[in-house]
């Protein structure tokens, strides 16, 4: 039995009722998951981004390719493999023709010919946007 009230301030602290607060150390982990799920969210936004983006460049890419082909299936001479030309109204998109190969089937001479529309990235590589082979009598 106790018959003197301690004066330590150190057992008056042991033995004081704990706060409903939280402490530093979960608060310093609660911090750290929010920001780790906010620094992902932002990674997987920028990512969707980038490839909505890429998906719209392809789209509008299929929409040149589609006119340009149209211009020049037109022409007398057909289309001829190694040509090239810029793309009005977007910077760094070019389409170029190039030869894949030639056959003869059932006798007939013919060509294969590769149409495409690239940009060129910044970095000075170059992306195919798309693509399509084309098959004409020699």
């Amino acid at each position: 039995m106790k018959f003197f009230r301690s004066s330590d301030r150190r057992e008056q602290h042991v033995n004081a009722p704990r706060g409903q607060g939280f402490t530093l150390i979960e608060v310093v982990v609660g911090l750290v998951l929010m920001a780790s799920v906010l620094v992902s969210s932002l990674l997987a936004y920028s990512s969707h981004q980038r490839q909505r983006a890429f998906a719209n460049a392809k789209r509008e890419a299929v929409i040149i390719a589609d006119q340009i082909l149209q211009q020049l299936s037109v022409r007398r001479a057909g289309m001829s493999a190694g040509d090239q030309g810029l793309i009005a109204d977007k910077p760094n998109w070019f389409w170029r023709t190039s030869l894949v190969g030639t056959t003869a089937p059932a006798g007939v001479p013919m060509r294969v010919i590769q149409f495409q529309i690239a940009k060129q990235n910044p970095d000075g590589t170059v992306t195919a946007l798309t693509s399509v082979e084309l098959v004409e009598r020699i």
